[in-house]
């Protein structure tokens, strides 16, 4: 290095302490990850097994309005149930095991000003949590596990004329299109499914499409708790993003995760996990945790054998310290009638 004259930038050594050990990391708590408002986990003893789905009819049978059928006259034998049962099906599912892995050299660690090992942890936990996201937004956008009628091209639905983003207060197509969805589950479902628990799931590009077309732009003027909570004046998750909490009464979900599809050292490619034409309304009624063996409304569940394990063994023959973060789990959709896919809808 060449000789230089003193100044206040050269008298001293720059070291980490200087800025009292400041870590710049986007780090993303696990728990914020918005999958978890969206699907539901179910925890299992064994990584296979079957849940058992019940077809729904017979809830709901009225065959004569007046109940004719149903009617017991004094004195006479009373109606017999011979064919009062609902036909059901089991459902196999099968976890799988995942890992994602780290490697940390001991002179790395020793050496480091700040705990690297536990931010390693920590950079793999989200990187399960955005593969979690991955696996549920792969199944709640395959039309294959949908029912041909809970798939709705928004610009074919009767009434509308074209996508969300070029939507207007008179041609309401976005509203629209929630209400046939919820409607459509309404029928399926016989009504068990409260409106309350349905929840629309966006990506954030078309969030940001939605604030500028002018049925939302309407409609946040004409609700006074849409507008104040995008002022600020109001707490909500989606302030951000310009739009309330609520959409025509459906709880609103933004999914803005985003993934890595390049190589490492290659130039970096980063998209969204949830495609912008096919947003998904879903059903998540109760808490994130379900329980195996009760009735289950939730369009999608994780079910999960093991849970985010974070393991570290250092390998003192080769001085270094493995580390990685375990999930055995899978996403299944076990009501896909309390579900609707979007497509075309921007």
């Amino acid at each position: 290095m060449a000789a230089v004259y003193p100044g206040p930038q050269n008298t001293f050594v720059k070291a980490h302490e200087h800025s009292n050990k400041m870590v710049i990391d986007f780090a993303r708590n696990i728990k914020k990850f918005a999958v978890n408002r969206y699907t539901q986990v179910v925890p299992v003893e064994k990584v296979a097994g079957y849940f058992l789905e019940m077809t729904i009819e017979e809830a709901g049978r009225i065959v004569h309005s007046d109940l004719r059928n149903f009617v017991w006259y004094d004195g006479m034998p009373a109606p017999e149930g011979v064919d009062g049962r609902e036909s059901f099906e089991f459902k196999p599912f099968t976890t799988k095991r995942y890992a994602y892995p780290f490697q940390l050299g001991d002179l790395t660690i020793d050496q480091s000003s700040w705990n690297i090992l536990d931010q390693h942890s920590s950079i793999h936990s989200r990187q399960a949590m955005t593969a979690r996201t991955q696996l549920a937004i792969t199944k709640l956008t395959a039309t294959a596990n949908y029912a041909t009628n809970h798939v709705k091209d928004v610009t074919t639905i009767a009434g509308n004329t074209g996508n969300w983003a070029q939507s207007t207060t008179a041609r309401q197509d976005i509203k629209r299109s929630l209400t046939t969805a919820a409607e459509q589950i309404l029928d399926d479902t016989l009504a068990a499914i409260e409106l309350d628990d349905l929840v629309l799931v966006i990506n954030s590009k078309m969030a940001a499409e939605l604030t500028q077309s002018q049925e939302i732009v309407d409609y946040i003027k004409q609700s006074p708790d849409a507008l104040a909570q995008i002022k600020g004046e109001l707490p909500g998750t989606n302030t951000m993003y310009g739009l309330p909490d609520k959409l025509y009464g459906f709880p609103l979900v933004v999914e803005a995760a985003r993934k890595v599809t390049s190589k490492k050292g290659a130039a970096t490619v980063k998209s969204q996990i949830l495609p912008t034409a096919t947003p998904f309304m879903c059903a998540r009624p109760g808490s994130i945790i379900g329980v195996a063996d009760a009735p289950n409304f939730s369009t999608c569940v994780c079910f999960a054998q093991e849970e985010l394990t974070v393991e570290t063994l250092r390998d003192a023959n080769n001085r270094r310290t493995q580390g990685r973060v375990v999930d055995n789990i899978v996403y299944e959709l076990v009501a896909p009638v309390s579900g609707v896919l979007f497509q075309a809808a921007a």
